[in-house]
């Protein structure tokens, strides 16, 4: 399960994944945050909450890895993660996956803690 939410006014991109992804639906779930990325602008921030989601296979990780290379393209400013202690398999995919295009995001693990994130660094 997915959930993709856009922000203008804010220039943020809230993105929650949570239980298991089949390939199909990561596909669906990038699709989405690139379409919402692209009414933002330049800068704009990203919050992804996986604390709650499993390991994605492959497949679906490769998919991911494209659209975090498009996000950067389009501007990504700022990157925060929520990622969960008892899941650290998940945090790994996802930080060596946005490593490898180019960007690291700050990891937190709830949403009031990357609230505060954004107060620092706006």
């Amino acid at each position: 399960m997915f959930d993709v939410r856009t922000n203008p006014f804010e220039n943020k991109l809230l993105f929650i994944a949570k239980g298991k992804m089949e390939p199909a639906e990561v596909k669906s779930a990038c699709q989405a945050l690139i379409k919402n990325a692209q009414k933002l602008q330049s800068g704009f921030i990203k919050i992804s909450d996986i604390h709650e989601l499993e390991v994605l296979p492959e497949e679906g990780r490769q998919e991911l890895q494209n659209a975090m290379k498009t996000l950067k393209d389009l501007g990504l400013g700022v990157a925060i993660r929520v990622v969960s202690d008892k899941n650290l398999v998940i945090s790994n995919q996802f930080q060596r996956t946005s490593r490898s295009v180019g960007y690291t995001a700050v990891e937190v693990h709830s949403m009031m803690e990357a609230d505060r994130v954004l107060d620092q660094v706006a």
